[in-house]
């Protein structure tokens, strides 16, 4: 059984954001443009939502409360719920949208994926351990499913949130709004740190996984192999340490996860302090309201809740580039072992004979590059009719005159059958 522990050429990951491989990724949302389009919008509707409750508090504390207008403040009250429930439906609506949008290019991947597998020669399946293409459309397909369910059309509500809370906060109070954005670069910084850190945990991830499956499937498959030469110790010493690797790399994942949030908690409750502290003092200045401020207040909430989930979605869309970087090679890759466009038909009736002619066959290479040959110049004939029989030692080559037989793989040198 091969080492699940070496490096494999699909293990390798490539740049953070590729966009070729987007452009590809895209073509996969193309059949459901119309969906895409209905989520955008109910994602735009949403985002208006969120700058709707802090105006609304500005206005019964600056007009309602101090003019003792009950009526007025019953109204904002009932335009305040309005506006929640409202942005619960839409979200919920977006959410379900997305979630089947996801679910419908899954399925259409999964089933390429299937398709090509059924398709690819033998020789693919010797190099590729089974559990490593179990992952490629399993984990790597549910990866892409989170990056369309969760990633390309819900960043487009983080977007729009931010926008319309950086107009609504300008409009406002230019002033409290340049102070709020004062904090930003430290916000960039953490963000910055946080991804290179969160890109390499990530690749750790993928690789170890993969490296687990694979080893999994090749001694459940192998049991009897592993029973046989008393490997059991040896092999459970060899599951502890891919195991533990896996772990390492998920728990180092958590940590810079634990320790990015609350520093954008702290940046958030920064922000807060220093518009607490110049909104009181303008307040005192006569220069604006309370309840400017206490807009300010809820804005600057809601306005870092989209950055974090920006870099969320970063590092979901990192995972999308590594998986379908994998899932597209495996898809573009070309079948060995090909009919001719335009096959000869064999003469009616068939006779039935078999010929091989000075046939050579090797399944791979020894370490010094040369050919490691199971046939070397076979040749043999069976007529139409005739009983043959095949003897010889394990590895001899009988059952790769069988997979010759067959068209499993293709010989080196000639081998005809008719």
């Amino acid at each position: 059984m091969p080492d699940s522990g070496t490096p494999q050429e699909e293990e390798a990951l490539g740049k953070a954001y590729d966009a070729r491989l987007m452009r590809r990724l895209m073509g996969y949302v193309r059949p459901y443009r119309v969906s895409v389009i209905v989520a955008v919008a109910l994602l735009m509707l949403a985002s208006a939502t969120e700058v709707v409750g802090p105006w609304l508090t500005q206005l019964a504390i600056d007009r309602a409360i101090p003019a003792r207008d009950t009526r007025l403040l019953g109204v904002l009250a009932l335009a305040y719920l309005g506006a929640v429930v409202a942005g619960f439906a839409l979200q919920y609506a977006q959410g379900i949208l997305t979630t089947w949008l996801g679910q419908k290019i899954m399925y259409d991947l999964r089933k390429e994926i299937f398709g090509r597998f059924q398709r690819l020669d033998l020789r693919f399946f010797d190099k590729n351990p089974v559990g490593r293409l179990m992952t490629r459309i399993t984990n790597d397909v549910e990866t892409l499913n989170e990056l369309f369910a969760s990633g390309v059309v819900t960043v487009f509500g983080d977007l729009f949130t931010l926008a319309f809370i950086v107009i609504a906060m300008l409009r406002m109070d230019w002033r409290l709004a340049l102070v709020s954005f004062s904090v930003l670069p430290l916000v960039w910084v953490t963000a910055f740190v946080f991804r290179a850190r969160i890109r390499d945990a990530y690749r750790d991830i993928r690789v170890r996984l993969a490296r687990l499956n694979a080893f999994l499937h090749e001694r459940f498959t192998g049991v009897r192999v592993v029973q046989l030469f008393n490997r059991e110790a040896a092999d459970g010493r060899r599951h502890g340490t891919l195991n533990a690797d896996y772990l390492e790399a998920h728990l180092r994942s958590i940590t810079y996860y634990a320790l990015f949030f609350p520093v954008i908690e702290f940046i958030t409750a920064l922000a807060l302090a220093l518009i607490l502290w110049y909104g009181g003092v303008e307040i005192l200045d006569g220069a604006v309201t309370v309840g400017v401020v206490t807009a300010f207040l809820q804005y600057v909430r809601r306005f870092f809740r989209p950055i974090q989930d920006l870099s969320e979605k970063y590092n979901l869309l990192q995972g999308a580039m590594a998986s379908s970087e994998r899932v597209f090679k495996l898809l573009d890759r070309q079948e060995e072992i090909r009919d001719p466009d335009q096959p000869v038909d064999l003469p009616a009736p068939f006779r039935g004979e078999i010929e091989f002619r000075d046939v050579w066959f090797a399944y791979g290479k020894r370490e010094d590059g040369e050919p490691d040959w199971i046939l070397r110049g076979v040749s043999l004939r069976v007529a139409p009719g005739e009983k043959l029989a095949i003897v010889g030692h394990t590895g001899a080559g009988k059952t790769t005159l069988i997979n010759l037989l067959m068209r499993f793989y293709d010989h080196q040198i000639n081998c005809m059958w008719s």
